[in-house]
């Protein structure tokens, strides 16, 4: 049964489960940091009227969602040509977002350009992450077994993130204050970075 949930019907490549175990990893570790940064900016959003709070939360999505339309038209053939830069490109970008997020309590009537900006970076960084992830699935499908290969390394890395959510959200449990919690980000950010490299 659990080979049939982990595994694809027919070949695939020789590397696919440490793809997929490293993947998983790092789906881990991005979703705790993102449980983490998210309860940094409710808690900087906090400070303003209940309106303005609405208004800040869902202008950083929408800032963050037009804010990458120039790079990624730039950038997206060099997922292609340059496959590695891009991937070191998008864990700086991812990271750094990450770091932006959290730090928004601190200067909490800065927080819609603080969060546009990280979510902007972390937009870049998801388009990064997965045209890098398209190669990799497409490498791995040796039997044109695509879909199904997709699909199953969508859902082992969704099982990754909800873990990832619950890990984080125990952490600001035990870790309440957002400056006492700031030196883990980084630390949890290169744990993701190296998880996410053995995966590709």
């Amino acid at each position: 049964m659990w080979r049939s949930f982990l595994y694809p019907v027919g070949k695939y490549h020789p590397q696919y489960f440490n793809y997929i175990k490293w993947s998983f990893t790092s789906n881990v570790l991005i979703s705790m940091e993102q449980a983490m940064a998210t309860h940094c900016m409710l808690h900087a959003i906090n400070m303003d009227t209940q309106s303005l709070q609405t208004a800040s939360y869902i202008g950083k999505d929408i800032i963050g969602q037009l804010g990458g339309l120039a790079y990624a038209s730039k950038m997206g053939s060099k997922a292609d040509e340059e496959p590695k830069t891009f991937l070191g490109y998008s864990n700086v970008i991812e990271q750094t977002g990450m770091i932006a997020q959290c730090v928004t309590p601190m200067i909490p009537y800065y927080f819609l350009p603080i969060a546009g900006t990280a979510n902007i970076l972390s937009n870049l960084s998801f388009m990064g992450y997965g045209a890098i992830n398209a190669k990799c699935i497409q490498i791995m499908a040796v039997d044109n077994n695509l879909g199904e290969l997709y699909t199953k390394i969508t859902m082992i890395n969704m099982i990754g993130s909800s873990v990832g959510l619950l890990l984080g959200i125990g952490v600001t449990i035990l870790i309440p204050d957002h400056n006492d919690r700031l030196p883990f980000v980084p630390l949890i950010g290169i744990a993701r970075i190296y998880t996410f490299n053995r995966a590709i």
